[in-house]
C-alpha cells in the first residue's frame, strides 16, 4: 500500500514531505507527523558516507523508522525526534552548513511540521486541534 505525504514543503528548492504519523493513522495516538528522512538529509546535505550511516543506524537501532511507498518511490519516514537530531549533528558539524542558513533550514524545517499538523487534524474541532498538538509535543 502506497503512503501519501500529508504536506510536501519546498525547502532550498528540494521536497520535504511529511505523513500521517503511524501511531496517528493507526491508533488516534497524538503524535508529530513524521517527515521523510531521505528528503531532510539531502536538504541538510550529508555527505555520502555520513547519510549512509544515518540510514544504517535509524533503521538498526529504532523500531520506529518504517520503509514506505508513495508515489515518487521508496522513502524512510521517522519520527520529528529524528529530525531534530539530524539537524542538531548538522550544527555540532559546521563544516557540512553552518550558521544562517542552517537557522534558515531549521526554521523551514519546524514551519513545515506545524503546517503537518494542522492538516494531520484539520477534521477537528479548534479545541481538540490544540490540545492534540500539545499531546503530541509531550
Amino acid at each position: 500500500m502506497r503512503m501519501e505525504p500529508i504536506h510536501v514543503a519546498e525547502i532550498d528548492g528540494m521536497p520535504l514531505r511529511h505523513f500521517a504519523s503511524p501511531l496517528y493513522a493507526n491508533h488516534r495516538q497524538a503524535d508529530l507527523p513524521w517527515h521523510s528522512a531521505d528528503d531532510l538529509r539531502a536538504i541538510l546535505r550529508l555527505p555520502d558516507e555520513v547519510r549512509d550511516v544515518f540510514q544504517r543506524r535509524m533503521k538498526a537501532d529504532w523500531d520506529e523508522v518504517r520503509t514506505v511507498a508513495t508515489p515518487e518511490g521508496i522513502t524512510t519516514i521517522a519520527p520529528h525526534f529524528m529530525a531534530e537530531g539530524m539537524i542538531e549533528f548538522v550544527m555540532e558539524n559546521p563544516a557540512i552548513m553552518a550558521g544562517e542558513e542552517l537557522r534558515r533550514v531549521r526554521g523551514a524545517y519546524r514551519r513545515a511540521t506545524t503546517a503537518s499538523i494542522k492538516l494531520m487534524v484539520a477534521h477537528l474541532p479548534p479545541m481538540e486541534r490544540m490540545l492534540f498538538a500539545l499531546s503530541a509535543m509531550d
